[in-house]
């Protein structure tokens, strides 16, 4: 988490959203202290208000009950009044720490008032197709098809990607990751699923052959187990 958030920080700046990653990491590491002074300066940011509250709630950096029930309120609060972005990026981090069926809440309510934003859609279907459960696996695929409305969209094609791969239509997760590297030739994520799939499938050859013709053969060598 911090490795990837010190990037994307100097790539772009004090973006909140990895300002957000980067105080979170610390807080992994034990560093409550410097987590806090971290969070301080983003923790009224509209992008990430929602995540920032939420995770001061559960956490070491808050014991005391009073303050605890405040910023409970005054989560509850801003969640009735927040906008997409901000929907979308504690949906995002509710996803990445486990919580489905509250990303869920989130991301249900960011397509709601979006009218049918794609990148709440795409998330939507990663929640399903992450979630382990059957039911809501079958329903990611509607979900990345709403996403995939307006084009390409790299997130949306890896996770119907998934979704087939789940659904071990390993015939429409090639032709799904075929898509990808005909249109993003140098997204290594993507050839590496080439590479599982073709070995699920046990064509040695093809994995072989993807290895040897990859702009990222080499980096791709290094990923296999």
């Amino acid at each position: 988490v911090q490795t990837i958030a010190n990037e994307g920080l100097k790539t772009f700046g004090n973006d909140p959203v990895f300002l957000f990653y980067h105080s979170y990491g610390i807080l992994m590491e034990g560093h409550v202290q410097e987590a806090l002074l971290s969070l301080e300066s983003i923790k009224t940011n509209k992008k990430v208000v929602l995540q920032t509250k939420r995770l001061l709630l559960p956490s070491p950096l808050c014991l005391d009950r009073e303050v605890i029930m405040d910023l409970d309120a005054k989560l509850k609060e801003h969640r009735k009044t927040a906008g997409q972005e901000a929907l979308y990026f504690a949906g995002l981090f509710l996803w990445h720490i486990g919580r489905y069926e509250k990303a869920r809440e989130y991301i249900d309510r960011m397509i709601k008032i979006s009218n049918g934003s794609k990148e709440g859609w795409i998330l939507k279907g990663w929640l399903d197709v992450t979630s382990g459960k059957e039911a809501s696996i079958k329903k990611a695929g509607k979900c990345f098809d709403e996403g995939l409305q307006d084009g390409n969209d790299i997130f949306a094609l890896m996770g119907k990607t998934q979704y087939f791969e789940a659904r071990q239509n390993y015939s429409g997760a090639l032709e799904t990751v075929n898509q990808i590297i005909a249109n993003f030739p140098r997204f290594l994520p993507a050839f590496i699923k080439k590479m599982k799939l073709q070995l699920a499938l046990q064509d040695w050859e093809q994995s072989v052959e993807i290895q040897e013709s990859s702009p990222n053969g080499a980096q791709l060598l290094a990923c296999q187990p």
